[in-house]
C-alpha cells in the first residue's frame, strides 16, 4: 500500500480531506495528520516554508506520491474552478502521466500577494513545494491541484468559505487520491518527440511546451498529428508545429 502525502499552507485547506480520512495528529515539530495511507502537513504560507515542510515529509516518511493542494488567485477563471497545474512560473513542467478529472493551467508562484495583473492562477507555494519533492521523488509523482478562490482581491477566507469551495469538488478529489497507485500511466511517445526536436532544432523550453501537448493528447486519444515541412529557423519551427497540434485538437471536438 503507497504513501500519498498532501502539503498545505492552511489547515482550513484540508480539513475536509482531514475528516474524510479520519486521519489522526501526529507528534512532531510540523502540523501533521495522518493514517496508514494518507499524511498531510500543514506548511504555512510562502515558497520556503512550503519547501521547508515538503523536504521534511519526504525526509521523514516513505511516501510514493505527493500533492499540494490549496488556493489559488486567478484573473481568467471563475472562483470555485479547480485545475491540475502543468507548469509552474517559466520552466517548472511537472509530468501529467496519469488520467485525471480536472481541467489544466499553468501558475504562477509569488514571494508576495498579487493583486492586479494579467494571470491564469497564482500562488505562493507551488514552486517552493515542487522543487523540493522532485529532490525526492519522479515527476510523474507529484501533483499540484488548485482550486480558484478569488479573482485577485486580498482578503482572508474564512472557514466556510473554504469548505463551499472545496465540498463540489471532494469526491473528485478523494477518488483521484485513492486510485493513484491504481492507475497506469500511459507510455509516452518519445521517439515521436525526439524526432521534433532534431528536426526542428527546439530548445528545451520547447521541447516542455510540446511535451505537454503530446501528454494531452495522448490522454484524450486524439491521433498524434503527422509533421513533414521543411525546417525555416527555431521560432517559426516551433509555431507552426504548435498551429498543428492546436488544428489537430480542434478536430477532434
Amino acid at each position: 500500500m503507497s504513501l500519498k502525502a498532501i502539503v498545505a499552507a492552511f489547515y482550513k485547506e484540508v480539513a475536509q480531506l482531514i475528516k474524510h480520512y479520519k486521519l489522526k495528529k501526529e507528534n512532531t515539530p510540523f502540523e501533521i495528520f495522518k493514517n496508514d495511507e494518507i499524511i498531510v502537513i500543514i506548511s504555512g504560507i510562502g515558497k520556503i516554508n512550503s519547501a521547508i515542510a515538503t523536504t521534511y515529509l519526504l525526509s521523514n516518511y516513505d511516501i510514493d506520491f505527493c500533492i499540494n493542494f490549496g488556493i489559488a488567485g486567478s484573473s481568467k477563471f471563475k472562483v470555485g474552478e479547480i485545475f491540475l497545474i502543468n507548469k509552474i512560473n517559466k520552466n517548472l513542467y511537472p509530468d501529467i502521466l496519469y488520467t485525471h478529472p480536472f481541467k489544466e493551467s499553468e501558475i504562477i508562484c509569488s514571494d508576495k500577494i498579487i493583486t492586479n495583473g494579467d494571470f491564469k492562477l497564482v500562488d505562493m507555494e507551488s514552486e517552493g513545494f515542487f522543487k523540493a519533492a522532485t529532490k525526492f521523488l519522479p515527476l510523474e509523482n507529484i501533483f499540484i491541484i488548485k482550486i480558484v478562490s478569488d479573482n485577485l482581491i486580498c482578503f482572508r477566507p474564512d472557514d466556510n468559505f473554504i469548505n463551499n469551495l472545496i465540498s463540489p469538488h471532494l469526491q473528485n478529489i478523494t477518488t483521484f487520491i485513492d486510485n493513484l497507485e491504481k492507475k497506469e500511466k500511459f507510455r509516452f511517445n518519445e521517439t515521436y518527440l525526439k524526432d521534433l526536436i532534431t528536426t526542428y532544432h527546439l530548445s528545451k523550453s520547447q521541447k516542455e511546451i510540446l511535451k505537454n501537448k503530446i501528454i494531452y493528447l495522448t490522454l484524450n486519444n486524439i491521433p498524434l498529428p503527422k509533421i513533414e515541412f521543411e525546417p525555416i529557423n527555431k521560432k517559426q519551427n516551433f509555431q507552426k508545429i504548435v498551429d498543428i497540434f492546436e488544428a489537430s485538437l480542434e478536430s477532434s471536438s
